[in-house]
């Protein structure tokens, strides 16, 4: 064994089921298999999704009860993108150190919730053609494609899109991020939920998204964990018995 993972071992929390099972290190073909995954869904989600919820007319927008009360404040970008980054990178890179010194499974749990609730978002902009609160019903927010250029062809793309409505994304992330970093310091969660707390705010300062996104986006990050880690106890037990024959 190892001589790193007794150390990890005895810092790592007690995972809820199926967690609890796994191997501190994951082989290397479900990081590959994750990391496909994880390209594909956002590459259709950047390329397809956000292009169609752009480029097709919107039918409607929410009359948020909320809205009443937040006032429109452009500033909550801030919150919203700029420090939106920071956190995003900083517990990413917290993961990831993590498993460099030898647990796996809080960046894969991380990777794979992301994953499935793109997938989720995905489906949901598509089938939800509403409008954001900034832009009229019936109307398109870009009467062209927009592209990147690949050098020896150009693909659809649109990273961030306007009308990405229900579920948000933003509040998806970071409770996904919340449960895989238990491990982490008291004050830095503390530090993580309050961020949540303003990012929430943010996104209604901003008219980024409804409340109803907020409230969706917490059974859908739930059933998006749920599923993430039941996708890895299956393929760690799949690639292990594939080892043993």
């Amino acid at each position: 064994m190892n001589r790193m993972e007794p150390s990890v071992a005895s810092a790592a929390p007690r995972w809820p089921e199926p967690m609890a099972d796994l191997p501190l290190r994951i082989a290397p073909r479900v990081w590959l298999l994750g990391a496909m995954a994880f390209m594909l869904t956002y590459g259709f989600m950047f390329s397809v999704v956000h292009v169609l919820a752009d480029t097709r007319p919107c039918i409607a927008r929410v009359n948020d009860p909320l809205f009443q009360v937040v006032p429109w404040q452009h500033g909550w970008y801030y919150v919203t993108h700029t420090a939106y980054y920071f956190f995003t990178l900083g517990g990413t890179l917290a993961l990831l150190a993590r498993a460099v010194r030898g647990d796996h499974r809080p960046f894969l749990r991380f990777g794979l919730g992301l994953t499935l609730q793109a997938a989720l978002r995905s489906l949901t902009i598509s089938l939800l053609p509403l409008c954001r609160f900034t832009v009229e019903p019936g109307t398109v927010v870009l009467t062209e494609v927009p592209t990147i250029d690949l050098g020896l062809f150009r693909l659809p793309w649109r990273a961030w899109a306007t009308n990405d409505l229900v579920f948000s994304g933003h509040v998806g992330e970071f409770l996904l991020m919340t449960w895989c970093g238990r491990h982490w310091p008291r004050p830095a969660r503390w530090a993580l939920i309050l961020f949540q707390v303003l990012q929430a705010y943010g996104l209604l300062a901003t008219r980024g998204h409804y409340t109803i996104d907020l409230v969706v986006a917490v059974p859908c990050a739930f059933l998006a964990d749920a599923g993430a880690q039941r996708l890895l106890w299956w393929a760690t037990r799949r690639s292990r018995a594939a080892a043993v024959r």
